[in-house]
């Protein structure tokens, strides 16, 4: 079982811009201040495309020639296999890049979770972007490098946890990077989706999940309703996902992953 650092209060810190778990559950510093991203000012300046939610910016097989970066709302990467079922493989928040301008077909679509808005740049914009704004490169970079530790966390979340665990762990992935763009001390979240959707996340039934968020509620960890997370304990929400966090690790560098001592 693998430990972390921790808190009594959620702390999540805006410096750190790695969001896999469980390595990356970080502190936010009560007194700190959100931050302006180079990205998103960078984004800001680009013409915007506006999505419905269930719209998308594009489909798997597409062919796709430019770069998209989220400004707002939430949206997520699917992948869809020939019978119909889908298997979500990321949800995309503000200040995430889903595109590179790939000329291989995609192997992943992206839908909109609720209203949202796209930044988009073609390689020759985004490389202007880079000689204007020095620190865009390495931001993208982070970005990068964050969504592949998801990655490799969610298929150990799939692969390895039991039903009651993964909805744990992936409640925790996105209240740490929720929490880097949030109020400090913050205990509520706004998750705009619903069950299907942590069962496509999950590989699970959207009964399995209905169960353990019923179980989560009866021990007073958390309610999940009508787009919004309560949460009320995050260290009894880390025990149901099979994690230990201890104080030491929840200062400005992210703790470091060991074995749990029986």
């Amino acid at each position: 079982m693998l430990m972390m650092s921790n808190k009594a209060a959620v702390r999540l810190a805006d410096s750190q811009a790695s969001s896999g778990l469980p390595g990356n559950l970080i502190a936010l510093n009560a007194s700190s201040q959100p931050t302006v991203s180079v990205v998103a000012k960078v984004s800001a300046r680009r013409p915007s495309r506006p999505l419905q939610a269930g719209e998308s910016v594009f489909l798997q097989g597409d062919r796709v020639n430019s770069i998209y970066i989220l400004q707002q709302g939430w949206a997520f990467c699917y992948q869809t296999l020939e019978d119909g079922r889908r298997q979500i493989i990321d949800f995309v928040l503000p200040g995430d890049v889903v595109s590179f301008g790939q000329s291989a077909p995609m192997s992943y679509g992206v839908e909109a979770l609720t209203p949202c808005s796209f930044a988009k740049f073609t390689k020759g914009e985004l490389d202007a972007g880079l000689l204007e704004e020095p620190g865009l490169a390495m931001e993208i970079m982070q970005s990068i490098c964050s969504s592949q530790s998801r990655a490799f966390d969610h298929l150990t979340n799939i692969g390895r946890r039991t039903a009651k665990e993964r909805v744990a762990y992936l409640l925790l992935e996105l209240v740490q990077r929720l929490g880097r763009s949030t109020v400090p001390s913050r205990k509520q979240f706004g998750l705009p989706f619903g069950q299907s959707h942590f069962a496509d996340a999950l590989g699970l039934s959207s009964e399995t999940v209905c169960r353990c968020l019923s179980d989560f509620k009866s021990k007073k960890i958390l309610v999940l309703q009508r787009g919004r997370l309560d949460l009320f304990d995050i260290d009894a929400l880390a025990e149901e996902a099979g994690i230990l966090l201890d104080d030491e690790s929840w200062e400005e560098e992210a703790p470091k992953a060991r074995m749990a001592h029986a």
